[in-house]
């Protein structure tokens, strides 16, 4: 569908009639569904190619917010009230599948079990992996570690970055916990990255895969360290 409509505007631009797409790219040759509003657009001059792929555009992006999966993300103790996520298997899974782009932030942060080393595969597989963590400069002293710590192993590999004690009100702290990959897949949590928040402490987030959030966060994430808002540590 999506080439149908590229070729709807494209026949705009070059002032073509609807009749000559038609017999140029054969009705036959996208989904049967479209089939009878195709050949029912034939019988209609009236109707400008850019209407129907703006109503087919529109059609499609609802299909695909249909297709996208939301679920709650647990850490802690379980109930037979709903199917729940384990943040530990979620954090890994999004980590395991990234191909190009991988985002994580923290508060604060202590060794996970194999965290660094599924990092260490994401930078293997040439994946762009950036931690946006809090310090203890930039936090005032609140943390006592700083969140990236953890992580020494791969300084050099990972882009690190913090937001600016200079830029923020007073006491105001770097709180986002998150994990997105490739603009497709997203948790957004209140654990930390720590054994105890994935694993142990009563935590809820949310898991976002085929929706339009994970590539807003990193959309925000992409503008806030292009005006230097979260600088490089």
């Amino acid at each position: 569908m999506h080439a149908l409509v590229h070729e709807l505007y494209e026949q705009k631009m070059r002032n073509g009639s609807h009749v000559e797409l038609l017999d140029s790219v054969g009705a036959s040759s996208f989904e049967d569904a479209l089939a009878p509003l195709l050949l029912a657009w034939r019988a209609e001059p009236r109707v400008e190619p850019s209407a129907l792929a703006l109503a087919l555009e529109a059609a499609l992006k609802a299909r695909e917010a249909a297709a996208s999966s939301v679920e709650l993300v647990w850490t802690g103790p379980a109930s037979d009230a709903a199917t729940t996520l384990n943040t530990t298997a979620v954090l890994f899974r999004i980590i395991r599948r990234s191909e190009k782009r991988l985002l994580l932030m923290s508060y604060s942060a202590f060794p996970i079990p194999g965290l660094v080393d599924e990092l260490q595969a994401a930078c293997d597989r040439g994946v762009s992996v950036r931690l946006v963590l809090e310090s203890v400069f930039e936090s005032g002293n609140r943390l006592t570690i700083d969140a990236a710590a953890p992580f020494a192993l791969v300084r050099g590999r990972a882009a690190f970055y913090t937001w600016p004690h200079a830029l923020r009100q007073p006491g105001a702290v770097m709180h986002v916990k998150c994990a997105v990959a490739d603009s497709r897949t997203a948790l957004v949590t209140s654990a930390n990255l720590t054994e105890r928040g994935v694993d142990a402490n009563f935590e809820l987030g949310t898991y976002f895969e085929d929706s339009p959030l994970p590539q807003q966060i990193e959309r925000h994430i992409d503008a806030l360290a292009a005006r230097d808002v979260l600088i490089a540590m």
